[in-house]
């Protein structure tokens, strides 16, 4: 009998996983992938106790195994990140769009708002949290709100616990480092997000696929960059159009640097690299 690390995956239930995870959670998961799915779900099969895929794959499927379903979602989510990844979108909102929003009263008048879609282990949201709090010792302060979203639990998980390498905050400057990151007394290789900076973020998990994205108020900024590379065209239509929603009138959305909205009807105008504000024309 063969040990859980020499099975394969049989192609019917590697497509029957593919299928669902598209239908689930809209994440397109090419038949190719194979070798990737049995190594993320070997694991699975390990702490279930399974035999084999065919096993995995029927319990998932049915009534039974929905419990299991967020898991295996989290296991074949690919999920990479870092501080301040494509930098120049971080300078454009300090150097020309919080200068723009404070002279409209956001922040002041009411906190200014920021969706981090797609949050991953965290070092978007803090990052923001980060800059955020530096705008605020060398300008009149502002009032800000950052609700972070992600659809696994293991990376959420993370994120809230804030606590990364020497290595993950690297891309921080050395004067932030010191200024928001704390040694962890357990373990001198890992540092915790201050307080400060932690407590302004606020974490949850949310599906792409929801029919509704249930948000407190509407967005003056949102962050979705390098996930929709993993929908197809219908599906990146139908979640821009509800980030659009959920965007105040000449709200911002930033993408990633590889992703596109080229050819997708959306009431957005392009005003920077992936980066796009909410217009109110009517689309013809």
């Amino acid at each position: 009998m063969l040990t859980i690390a020499e099975q394969k995956i049989s192609s019917t239930d590697l497509s029957k996983i593919v299928r669902f995870v598209d239908d689930y959670s809209g994440i397109q998961l090419s038949d190719k992938k194979q070798s990737m799915v049995e190594g993320r779900l070997r694991k699975r099969l390990r702490h279930l106790n399974m035999a084999n895929f065919k096993v995995y794959t029927q319990f998932v499927l049915s009534a039974s195994g929905k419990d299991e379903v967020i898991h295996l979602i989290d296991a074949l989510t690919t999920n990479k990140t870092n501080f301040f990844r494509e930098k120049d979108h971080f300078d454009y909102i300090v150097k020309t769009l919080l200068p723009k929003l404070v002279s409209q009263g956001i922040g002041r008048t009411r906190p200014l708002r920021i969706w981090s879609a797609g949050c991953s282990s965290g070092e978007e949201p803090y990052t923001l949290a980060m800059l955020l709090s530096e705008w605020n010792e060398t300008h009149a302060p502002l009032d800000f709100e950052i609700i972070a979203t992600d659809i696994s639990i293991s990376v959420l998980k993370k994120a809230k616990q804030a606590l990364y390498t020497e290595k993950d905050i690297e891309p921080v400057p050395i004067d932030m480092r010191r200024k928001y990151f704390r040694r962890s007394i357990q373990d001198p290789n890992v540092l915790q997000v201050s307080g400060v900076v932690k407590n302004q973020v606020s974490f949850g998990i949310l599906n792409f696929k929801n029919k509704i994205y249930r948000l407190p108020d509407k967005m003056d900024i949102i962050f979705c960059r390098n996930v929709l590379i993993y929908f197809d065209k219908t599906n990146q239509q139908d979640i821009i159009n509800k980030f659009c929603q959920l965007l105040v009138p000449q709200g911002n959305l930033f993408l990633g640097h590889s992703e596109s909205i080229h050819g997708l009807k959306l009431p957005l105008d392009l005003i920077g690299q992936t980066i796009y504000q909410k217009h109110d024309r009517v689309q013809i």
